[in-house]
């Protein structure tokens, strides 16, 4: 599905007051869609935040949506760089604690941004596609294809990596995301050994 005109930026800021601009744009556009949701969060409202005027912000952005999907973009980034790094150590331990870190990690970073999830969720049907998020999730699919591959004698023998990576991947996406912005009475270390507790049970010999 191709992104709706004007969603993207106005201009790449190639100077670095401009970029600093861009990014107090950002900034101020991240605080004001988590205090008051996506439909409470006018250009206006994003530029007073910013300290800056509304001729100054459309410098960069034509609307509201290409902010959004700056932002979403820019917590696409974040996203990977702190999985990145719980990737690389859960990788050098037992596949079963480094699956639960994993895990713990994942929803504990929506927990952190659960009023960006709730944007995703919310927007990503009508502005996608979002690139970057979607390079992520195929990383983390690919991470997951590493472990099965790697783990495969500790695994069930019937057991096919296409098929798992899909049903993992759905699960654990799904379960976290409706944990996270639901709050159900779990506490946070339960809701993490009880899904680790699934997928351990679906997949180990």
């Amino acid at each position: 599905m191709p992104r709706p005109p004007g969603a993207s930026p106005r201009r790449i800021p190639q100077q670095d007051r401009s970029r600093r601009t861009v990014e107090r744009i950002l900034d101020a556009a991240t605080r004001v869609l988590s205090e008051r949701g996506y439909e409470g969060a006018s250009t206006n409202r994003i530029a007073e935040a910013a300290g800056i005027s509304n001729g100054s912000l459309y410098q960069y952005f034509p609307n509201k949506d290409a902010i959004v999907v700056a932002v979403l973009d820019r917590f696409a980034d974040h996203l990977a760089d702190r999985l990145g790094a719980e990737i690389e150590a859960a990788m050098t331990g037992p596949w079963e604690a480094g699956g639960r870190a994993l895990l713990d990690a994942q929803i504990r970073l929506f927990e952190e941004h659960s009023d960006l999830l709730r944007l995703i969720v919310e927007q990503i049907p009508r502005l996608g596609p979002f690139d970057k998020l979607d390079a992520l999730q195929r990383r983390l699919i690919d991470i997951v294809r590493v472990y099965l591959l790697l783990n495969r004698d500790g695994f069930r023998e019937d057991l096919d990596v296409d098929t798992t990576i899909w049903i993992l991947a759905e699960t654990v996406g799904q379960l976290s995301i409706k944990y996270v912005l639901d709050r159900p009475p779990i506490p946070h270390d339960r809701m993490v050994a009880e899904l680790s507790e699934l997928v351990i049970r679906y997949i180990r010999k």
